[in-house]
């Protein structure tokens, strides 16, 4: 155990380094290991925002020191059906939808209640992993709405609530999703799929999906399977696809800021400044 990264990285370079901290905490330390050679997996989000992690993608690309993010839902076996439907071109003309819930806690300090520290509420921190998921498949899409519902109590800066509407003209998809996150809520996630007015796929994944076995043996948690997945493909060593990876990340980055800067606000959710000033331009 160590207090600082400096007592850690002055006696030893590690093999590899996983970033498990308040929103704020990610791009300071990831830099810091990059600078040191050490290859990193961030949780999610990598960053709180675009440009921030567009400085951390240049480090990383001119140390050529690997750099990747969580991705749970990649590696979730109650997400492959879903995971394929999405990817497949064959999939036109249809409504896709995601309702997932989460229990929301404040964090050390009320970290999480904080827009500065956590870069916002639910859209970021829930949303980011369906939104990947989304755009690894479909790509950016071509319109997008959203509004945004403030968590209740005093002090709290951030969304509890997001309904988004994203549209993707080549295929003539259209992708919903509605993210809660409640201190009473259960963790859960309903996907569906329909088309004409049928279900093509209707599928609740979660943590019991993933505790089969395959020939008697159980199945890797998501994050043991990524982490074996990263190592064969040499990322430790600085090859495999992670530039590529970590560039749909800042797609995606891009998309959260994009959502964020056009949001619908309810319940008095506070503004950025960049926000409040568009609003006051627009014409009446």
């Amino acid at each position: 155990m160590y207090d600082s990264l400096d007592q850690l990285l002055a006696g030893q370079r590690p093999d590899l380094a996983i970033v498990a901290t308040p929103h704020d905490c990610h791009v300071p330390l990831a830099r810091q290991l990059l600078r040191a050679g050490v290859p990193t997996l961030l949780e999610k989000p990598p960053a709180r925002s675009a440009p921030e992690l567009e400085a951390l993608l240049t480090l990383s690309e001119q140390l050529q020191t690997p750099l990747a993010t969580s991705l749970p839902l990649h590696y979730q076996r109650g997400y492959q059906r879903f995971r394929s439907l999405l990817g497949s071109p064959e999939l036109t003309d249809a409504e896709v939808t995601v309702r997932a819930t989460v229990t929301s806690w404040q964090g050390a300090d009320s970290w999480r209640r904080s827009r500065e520290r956590a870069g916002g509420g639910v859209l970021i921190d829930l949303g980011y992993h369906y939104l990947e998921l989304i755009v690894a498949c479909l790509g950016s899409p071509d319109a997008k709405s959203v509004q945004l519902t403030r968590a209740p109590g005093p002090g709290c800066e951030v969304e509890d609530e997001a309904r988004l509407s994203l549209r993707f003209d080549k295929r003539r998809l259209l992708v919903e999703l509605w993210l809660q996150a409640h201190p009473q809520a259960a963790k859960g996630t309903e996907l569906a799929i329909r088309r004409d007015g049928e279900v093509v796929y209707h599928g609740t994944p979660g943590a019991a999906a993933d505790r089969g076995r395959d020939h008697g043996q159980p199945w890797p948690t998501p994050a043991a399977a990524q982490l074996k997945a990263l190592v064969a493909s040499g990322f430790l060593n600085g090859r495999g696809d992670w530039h590529h990876v970590l560039h749909r990340q800042y797609e995606v980055m891009l998309l959260i800021d994009d959502l964020y800067a056009c949001a619908a606000f309810g319940a008095g959710l506070p503004r950025t400044a960049d926000q409040a000033r568009e609003s006051e331009r627009a014409p009446a």
